[in-house]
């Protein structure tokens, strides 16, 4: 594939990582997590935050270096109707969620020859957030 599709490839998922759900729980935070039990869950939904903003540094860094335009995505408006919930509640959500990522990414995956830079790259995200929907589904 050509240099500029496999850009095009990558900057599409660095839109649907940086506007993801997961992102949006993870820099908004007002849902409530009570006691050591809420608390230790917040821990475990922060480090998959963590884990994702590694996969757009890593995603982003690439961009910056082979082309002029970097695109993050918007969180979605619909996320805001769920504030001040449960972090139990919003839990199924993040799954959900991620979810959806996860079968996104590893669809994209495959539009690249295996080799390729890119592709490289998307395997390491794509390992990261199958380990992010692995955590939120056994917190």
């Amino acid at each position: 594939m050509a240099l500029s599709t496999d850009l095009e490839i990558l900057n599409r998922v660095l839109r649907e990582l940086s506007s993801c759900f997961l992102q949006y729980a993870g820099e908004c935070w007002p849902w409530t997590s009570a006691g050591a039990e809420g608390a230790k869950l917040r821990g475990a939904v922060m480090q998959c935050v963590e884990r994702q903003r590694q996969s757009i540094g890593l995603v982003a860094e690439h961009l910056a270096a082979h082309q002029d335009r970097v695109e993050f995505g918007k969180f979605s408006a619909e996320f805001t109707d769920l504030h001040y919930v449960s972090l139990t509640f919003l839990l199924k959500r993040l799954v959900e969620s991620q979810t959806k990522l996860v079968e996104s990414i590893d669809r994209t995956v495959t539009l690249l020859p295996s080799g390729d830079v890119c592709r490289e790259i998307l395997e390491v995200v794509r390992g990261n957030e199958h380990a992010n929907l692995a955590a939120l589904q056994t917190p």
